[in-house]
């Protein structure tokens, strides 16, 4: 399958809910990857002061020097996850929440990043979303990331319903 130019596959609902159900975090936030602002809009719902931008309006996460505000949540490209965490902390970020693939830190790659920047909660979600759009049952899950910090001391797992 061709991927979607930008990595562009758009939040499920479901996650969304649930990612904001969970956060206590309240103020400003920047979402860099707002696709088609339906992140930024379930954000702006629950009183968070928003920044968004997003690639194909022109504003390119890599080409940022300094991060706009101090928390950070968002789905970024899965191509480039790995560089958007690292890119994101040299910016300043302090604390993040990302919608990541279910594997991220499952390989040798994964590890040596976790030992820079281990989050505070990894989740993985006991329900598949077709968000590759492909028709038919998912084939791969989604999960979220989440850093209380840039480095935690201790990673504690969870698993979300969807209820």
């Amino acid at each position: 399958m061709t991927r979607a130019a930008h990595d562009f596959y758009p939040t499920p609902h479901t996650i969304i809910e649930r990612l904001l159900d969970q956060l206590c975090w309240q103020g400003k936030v920047w979402e860099p990857c707002a696709g088609d602002g339906r992140l930024v809009k379930a954000l702006r719902d629950r009183n968070f002061q928003v920044v968004a931008g997003d690639i194909q309006t022109g504003t390119d996460f890599f080409d940022c020097d300094q991060a706009a505000a101090p928390t950070l949540i968002t789905n970024p490209p899965f191509a480039t996850i790995r560089q958007f965490i690292d890119h994101a902390f040299d910016l300043g970020v302090q604390r993040m929440a990302l919608v990541c693939n279910e594997r991220l830190w499952a390989c040798r790659k994964g590890s040596e990043q976790m030992r820079r920047h281990r989050p505070s909660r990894f989740i993985n979600m006991d329900w598949r979303e077709d968000y590759l759009g492909k028709g038919g049952a998912p084939d791969r899950a989604l999960a979220v990331s989440i850093w209380d910090r840039p480095h935690s001391a201790v990673t504690f797992y969870e698993v979300w319903s969807r209820q």
